[in-house]
């Protein structure tokens, strides 16, 4: 559950940093204390009486990228800011449709691209190849993100790191350097 994140320092820092450090800087919200609505979305993200779990916000990664993130991230990279925590987002979804969890278990993946995401992890080694296998998907990434080196860099480094430490190293890891 996302109680059971937010429980966790690492995770809650990260998510505050993400959307004071690399969202609040992309809106175009006028008169709103971004703070104070960041940290009120953190104590409903540690209410343990909204089961929220994990799977749903990883569901229809397809749909939510485009609108929720990765505008964010053309932003940044036309702005030259860090977006270090978005590109762990999209490496964090690309590990999740890989099918398989930290521990070698079976993932079950909802998505209205389900087939074609499967075919692409199919059809891809782990690692750089799998990054450019998902990212090449047009109907979610475009044609300017698969292309920009920053990136696609980005992302892979954080995959990569996913693959090595898991998700709770990786985030300590990335959240210490802010």
């Amino acid at each position: 559950h996302i109680s059971d994140c937010m429980a966790d320092e690492h995770f809650l820092h990260a998510a505050r940093t993400l959307m004071l450090a690399e969202q609040a800087p992309t809106l175009r919200t006028q008169n709103v204390d971004l703070t104070a609505y960041a940290d009120s979305l953190i104590a409903r993200y540690q209410n343990r009486a909204i089961k929220h779990r994990t799977w749903q916000i990883a569901s229809d990664g397809t749909q939510k990228l485009p609108q929720r993130w990765l505008d964010s991230i053309r932003w940044h990279l036309a702005h030259n800011s860090r977006f270090d925590l978005l590109a762990l987002g999209v490496a964090g979804w690309i590990r999740y449709v890989g099918g398989v969890d930290e521990q070698g278990a079976p993932v079950e993946i909802n998505d209205p691209l389900k087939e074609t995401l499967a075919q692409r992890v199919s059809e891809s080694a782990d690692g750089e190849a799998r990054i450019a296998a998902l990212l090449s998907l047009q109907k979610v990434f475009g044609e300017d993100l698969p292309a920009n080196a920053q990136f696609t860099a980005c992302v892979l480094h954080f995959y990569q790191l996913l693959q090595q430490h898991g998700a709770k190293e990786t985030v300590k890891r990335v959240i210490t350097s802010y």
